[in-house]
């Protein structure tokens, strides 16, 4: 149904079913015209351009043509050059209000060169507590305490080796969410995708080694590199792996040429020794299941650990790291099995301890220098007794091979079952990065 009402302005027309919307207040009132363009007289504009010699505006070269001061003005800063009079004042009124917004400009302008310099004080602070190469760069003695490596040259020069490769490095960020290649790896005009770092490539480098060498804690890392606790893991997952493989690459196993030709003066009884072998053991957290307990239960340590075969050459090069072992595992099966004996050639001597019992398992034309037993006798002849005495002054030096190892003070403590998954390669990593210190022993022919 239609319903028609006439009012005296309006008609309206009524639908059944409808509802009203149009009320008083939806009403659209009119709108006010803008104001006119105001034109200022030559000689306000004068005055007002001598009164405005501040921030971005200047004094203007002529205040005869009211067009000069008018082109001079749209040069002003927008909060000046834009200032008008809200309603017609006479000349001195107009320029005080000039000079009130001048101060104010001039007072907020302070304020904010104040604020300024606070920030690049605040900043400054939070620079100089960040850790950084640049802090140790001078002092030998402080690069090989965090780093391990004898100097900032030697640092350096290795990092420039790893450096092409960094740029298409895939970080850790979980097993599930690795891949064998990521399409920036394989394409050499593809950048890797994402936000930037928080660190330098460097600053990883010497975070990792940090982590490494003077054992500090993930937390401690964060907080001196201010980052998160999680990237730093992250970065150091990533690295160690990265660190893994190269260095494994930069130091393979020398040939026996190589190795005669660096041989010591205190090995010229022994001068066929190619590898000297010895067992360490790495104390662990308690794994919480059963059968891994019993595996890393060591007798001869009274703990849980890793074990560990390290082989050197006679000059104390670290040339051979196994993976890590359950502590139960004999000396001789972890001999057997890691492969070490795979590298040796006929003529070579391999010099191991008292209970590394291998001279059954060593290939054909591979003797083996190993200290006598007693056998059940009560003491050993006069010859042994020298022979013992003569192989222990050699062989020591694998224990002190071991023992730069043992420096690297994530290995001297007890082992996380978080890093477990890691290990070998944390091990691996830590024993090659001892062979960028000084041989323990010089070459005969030097």
């Amino acid at each position: 149904m239609i319903t028609v009402t006439f009012n005296k302005f309006y008609l309206f027309i009524y639908l059944q079913g409808a509802e009203p919307c149009i009320f008083s207040w939806t009403k659209q009132s009119n709108q006010r015209k803008a104001p006119k363009e105001r034109k200022m007289d030559e000689s306000t504009v004068g005055v007002a351009a001598s009164a405005l010699q501040f921030g971005s505006c200047s004094v203007f070269p002529s205040i005869n043509a009211s067009t000069d001061a008018a082109h001079s003005f749209s040069e002003c800063d927008e909060n000046a050059a834009e200032v008008e009079c809200e309603s017609p004042q006479t000349e001195p009124d107009c320029v005080l209000e000039l000079q009130r917004r001048i101060e104010l400009l001039e007072t907020q302008l302070a304020d904010c060169q104040e604020k300024l310099s606070e920030a690049e004080k605040e900043n400054a602070v939070l620079l100089e507590r960040q850790f950084s190469i640049d802090k140790i760069k001078d002092d030998n003695a402080a690069v090989l305490f965090y780093t391990g490596f004898p100097s900032y040259e030697a640092l350096i020069s290795f990092y420039k080796y790893i450096e092409p490769k960094l740029s298409k490095m895939q970080y850790w960020k979980g097993e599930n969410l690795v891949k064998e290649s990521q399409p920036y790896q394989l394409d050499d005009n593809k950048s890797k995708p994402g936000p930037s770092r928080k660190l330098t490539f460097l600053d990883e480098f010497l975070l990792v080694l940090m982590r490494l060498k003077a054992g500090l804690f993930v937390q401690d890392l964060a907080d001196r590199f201010g980052i998160s606790a999680s990237l730093v893991s992250r970065i150091c997952i990533t690295w160690i792996n990265l660190l893994y493989h190269e260095l494994k690459d930069l130091f393979p196993f020398p040939t026996q040429e190589l190795v005669r030709k660096n041989m010591p003066k205190e090995f010229a009884q022994y001068a066929t020794t190619r590898i000297i072998l010895d067992c360490t053991e790495l104390f662990i957290q308690r794994p919480s299941a059963m059968l891994a307990q019993s595996e890393t239960w060591s007798d001869y340590k009274h703990h849980n650990t890793w074990k560990l075969l390290v082989g050197v050459t006679p000059n104390g090069q670290v040339t051979f790291l196994s993976d890590l072992w359950g502590g139960r595992v004999s000396d001789k099966q972890i001999t057997r099995e890691s492969g070490v004996l795979d590298l040796l050639q006929v003529g070579d001597n391999v010099m191991v301890d008292r209970g590394f019992d291998i001279s059954a398992i060593v290939p054909a034309g591979v003797t083996v220098n190993m200290p006598p037993f007693l056998a059940g006798r009560d003491q050993m002849t006069a010859a042994e007794t020298e022979e013992t005495m003569s192989i222990a002054s050699v062989r020591i030096h694998v224990e002190r091979a071991i023992g730069r190892i043992k420096t690297y003070h994530i290995l001297d403590g007890t082992l996380p079952n978080t890093l477990s998954p890691y290990a070998t390669q944390i091990s691996t990593v830590c024993g090659l990065l001892t062979n960028f210190l000084p041989p323990l022993l010089p070459p005969a022919n030097l």
